[in-house]
């Protein structure tokens, strides 16, 4: 190979790869899909090699392909370390800050830290991703974020771990001005938290209404909105809703906001910074959110 392959089109073959799409490689990179495919067919003849198969439906790496972004992974790992220098050198923070977290945290919590980003470093392209935490713990895995945000109550062993910041998980039902059901149960589906509230009732000999399970914490919000039953939820949901807490004498089940990252890869300065600012933002206070402050 007598010269360096165009960085512009390892890129496109590097966000393909790792995406195993060339239509989530487009939309990483801002241009069309059509450019990304050009891109590849232009890097394979500068390297001389096949870089991916031939298939209308599916992407697939050659040999070749999954030697090569292997090797993009350390060169792109060097050109942000190179981008963060700069900047901290500047005294400024720019540039792409990729992170990943759940839907409900997003609805509820993150409008107000990036309004705050926004307002600090608008020179920050922030580039988000939603999931449910098995899709997140992913996306960190394979190097797809600088980091993810997570709820959890339990401990991440494989990954490095950062407190954002806690809160609690309650029954709570609908305002006054809605009726609700109160012998319905409306959980979410196989986490710690709710079978350490159904072991509660179990022990106590209190009787278990019947249960609805709901995979969105979201979902199960709307649905005691609507007086559909009671439900078992993180406070900073329940709030953004205005649902009220149902008198208990629960033992406390807390949880913890996490950011995670591989411990394999340290954070971006851009991840640092924005993990620094949500922990730190004292203006938010999880328990006390409401939909007057999204």
């Amino acid at each position: 190979m007598k010269y360096l392959p165009n960085i512009n089109f390892l890129r496109y073959f590097y966000t393909a790869g790792k995406n195993n799409s060339m239509s989530k490689a487009a939309e990483e990179n801002f241009v069309s899909q059509s450019a990304i495919s050009q891109g590849i067919d232009k890097l394979e003849i500068e390297l001389g090699k096949k870089l991916i198969t031939n298939s209308k439906n599916r992407f697939q790496l050659t040999a070749d392909g999954e030697l090569l972004l292997n090797k993009c992974e350390d060169v792109f790992s060097i050109f942000s370390e190179i981008e963060d220098l700069f900047n901290e050198k500047e005294g400024v923070f720019k540039g792409r800050l990729i992170f990943a977290t759940t839907h409900s945290f997003a609805l509820s919590v993150l409008p107000i830290y990036y309004k705050k980003l926004l307002q600090l470093h608008p020179a920050v392209e922030p580039i988000l991703r939603l999931g449910h935490t098995g899709f997140i713990r992913e996306f960190v895995t394979k190097g797809e974020v600088d980091f993810g945000v997570v709820v959890a109550n339990d401990d991440l062993p494989a990954f490095n771990t950062e407190v954002i910041s806690h809160g609690e998980h309650r029954l709570y039902q609908a305002k006054k001005k809605v009726k609700p059901i109160l012998d319905r149960l409306i959980i979410s589906e196989d986490r710690r938290e709710d079978h350490l509230l159904l072991n509660y009732l179990k022990e106590g000999g209190k009787k278990i209404p019947p249960i609805i399970e709901v995979l969105s914490w979201e979902v199960i919000a709307g649905m005691v909105e609507q007086g559909l039953g009671i439900g078992f939820l993180p406070d900073y949901v329940a709030n953004r809703h205005g649902l009220v807490p149902l008198p208990t004498k629960l033992p406390k089940i807390t949880y913890r906001i996490l950011a995670i990252y591989s411990k394999n890869k340290g954070l971006t300065r851009n991840a640092k910074m924005f993990i620094e600012l949500m922990r730190g933002h004292k203006a938010i206070n999880l328990s006390n959110i409401s939909t007057n402050e999204d």
